[in-house]
C-alpha cells in the first residue's frame, strides 16, 4: 500500500497547530488532501500552508475526496458524531482526546467502527512522549523492582494521567475512590479561551489487580496556567528496589540493600544531532551502574522536535493498523478504559467518596448530566447523530 490519504478535521489550535505539522513531515506515509473546518478561513489558511483543499462541511468532504483516514480533531461533544459518519462511510480514523465524554457514546463510536470494518485509534500522547517511553522502559527493565506505588500531581489528569498510571502499573483497574473539592476564583479566560470562575481539584486512589495502588490528583485551573501559578508537577513510581522520581531514576541492587546502601539518582541523557535547524532527539539513555536503559526515538530520520514525536506516535499507528490490518497501539479500548476510570473517580467524589468498583456496570449520574445538557447546547440529544454532524461545536 502507498501512501495513504489523509484528512483533517478541525484545524484549530490543536488540529492546525500540533496535528498538520506532523502529518506534512510524514510525507513518505500520508498524502495530505484535505483541512475541513467550520471556520472558512481557518480551513483555508492551513490548506493553503500544506498545499490541499479545504472544506467546512465533512458532507462536502466525503463527497468530493477518496479518503482513507480521518485525523479528528474537533471538541470532545463532537468526537462520536464525527467518527460514526466517517466508519459509515469506510474511513478509518484518529480521534483525538478524550474518546468521548461518555462512555455509551464511546461504545456507540466502537460498534459502529466495527460493523463497518474501520480501524479506530485515539491520540493520547502523554504516554508517547519520550520521557514517559524511556520511564516505562526503566520499569520494564527491572531495575527498581516490581511497582508497588504511584504518586502523580499534575496539572493534566483525567484520562490522560489514568493512562500513564495504568500502563505503568502494568494492570487492568479493580477500584477507584475519588475526592472533589471547588472552591471560586477570580473569573479568568484561560490559554484555551477557556471561562473559569472556580478552581476544581480532583484526587483519586486508585487500585489495580495485581496489588499496585496509585494516587492522581489534578486542578483545572493549574492545567490552564492560570492565576500565575505555574504548573506544578510530581510524579514516582516505587518499586521493590528503586524508584523513578521525577526524572530522576534511584537504582540499587537488591542484595546491597540488606547493607544499608543508598541510591545515586541519575538523570535521562538526551543524544541529539541537528538537520535544518532543527534539534533532533535520537535517543534517551539512564546510565544505571549495572546497566545503560535506552529508548531510540524510531521518527529520527523525520524533521520532528522531541514535543512533535508523541504525534508522529500516533499517526503511524493508525498507519500502520490500516496498512497491516491489525488493531491500534493504543486503541478505542484502551481509550474507554482510561475514560471509565477518570468518569469512576469523578463519580466515586460526587457520592461521598464511595469506593467504585471497575468495570463499571451502568451510565453514572455524571453521564447522565453530560447527556442531558446535550439538549441544551446543541438542541438535539447526543445520540442524534446524523443531526449533529452538521453542528458547530465550540469550546467551554
Amino acid at each position: 500500500m502507498g501512501r495513504l490519504n489523509i484528512a483533517l478535521i478541525g484545524a484549530g489550535r490543536r488540529g492546525g497547530g500540533a496535528h498538520a505539522p506532523v502529518i506534512g513531515a510524514l510525507d513518505d506515509v500520508f498524502n495530505f488532501v484535505a483541512v475541513c473546518d467550520a471556520k472558512e478561513e481557518r480551513a483555508q489558511e492551513v490548506a493553503a500552508r500544506y498545499g490541499c483543499k479545504a472544506y467546512t462541511s465533512a458532507r462536502d468532504l466525503i463527497k468530493s475526496e477518496t479518503l482513507d483516514i480521518a485525523d479528528i480533531v474537533v471538541p470532545g461533544d463532537a468526537h462520536h458524531a464525527l467518527s460514526c459518519f466517517f466508519s459509515s462511510h469506510g474511513v478509518h480514523q484518529i480521534v483525538e482526546t478524550p474518546i468521548a465524554v461518555t462512555l455509551p457514546l464511546a461504545d456507540l463510536m466502537i460498534e459502529t467502527a466495527r460493523q463497518n470494518g474501520v480501524k479506530l485509534e485515539v491520540a493520547e500522547n502523554y504516554h508517547r512522549q519520550p520521557l514517559m517511553r524511556l520511564r516505562q522502559a526503566v520499569i520494564d527493565s527491572g531495575a527498581i523492582g516490581a511497582v508497588s506505588r504511584i504518586y502523580r500531581i499534575f496539572e493534566e489528569g483525567g484520562f490522560h494521567g489514568m493512562s500513564i498510571l495504568r500502563l505503568w502499573a502494568g494492570a487492568e483497574p479493580t477500584g477507584i475512590m475519588g475526592i472533589s473539592h471547588t472552591s471560586p476564583v477570580v473569573p479568568i479566560v484561560d490559554f484555551r479561551l477557556r471561562h473559569h470562575a472556580d478552581e476544581r481539584l480532583s484526587i483519586g486512589i486508585i487500585e489495580f489487580a495485581n496489588g499496585v495502588a496509585a494516587l492522581s490528583a489534578y486542578s483545572n485551573v493549574i492545567h490552564a496556567r492560570a492565576l500565575g501559578r505555574g504548573a506544578f508537577r510530581f510524579s514516582q513510581i516505587d518499586g521493590t528496589h528503586g524508584a523513578i522520581v521525577g526524572d530522576e531514576v534511584h537504582a540499587v541492587a537488591a542484595d546491597a540493600l540488606q547493607s544499608g546502601a543508598q541510591s545515586t539518582p541519575v538523570l535521562p541523557q538526551r543524544v541529539t544531532s541537528e538537520r535544518n535547524g532543527i534539534e533532533i532527539l535520537e535517543r534517551l539513555e539512564v546510565p544505571l551502574s549495572d546497566r545503560i536503559v535506552t529508548w531510540e526515538n524510531p521518527f529520527s530520520r523525520y524533521p520532528l522536535t522531541e514535543d512533535q514525536v508523541q504525534v508522529a506516535d500516533e499517526l503511524l499507528s493508525i498507519a500502520t493498523a490500516v496498512r497491516e490490518n491489525a488493531e491500534p497501539a493504543y486503541g478505542a479500548p484502551a481509550a474507554r478504559l482510561d475514560q471509565e476510570m477518570d468518569i469512576a473517580m469523578l463519580e466515586s467524589g460526587e457520592k461521598d467518596r464511595t469506593t467504585i468498583s471497575l468495570p463499571l456496570q451502568q451510565p453514572t449520574q455524571h453521564e447522565e448530566r453530560i447527556h442531558e445538557s446535550f439538549m441544551e447546547k446543541y438542541g438535539c440529544g447526543p445520540t442524534d447523530v446524523d443531526r449533529l454532524v452538521d453542528t458547530f461545536f465550540y469550546r467551554n
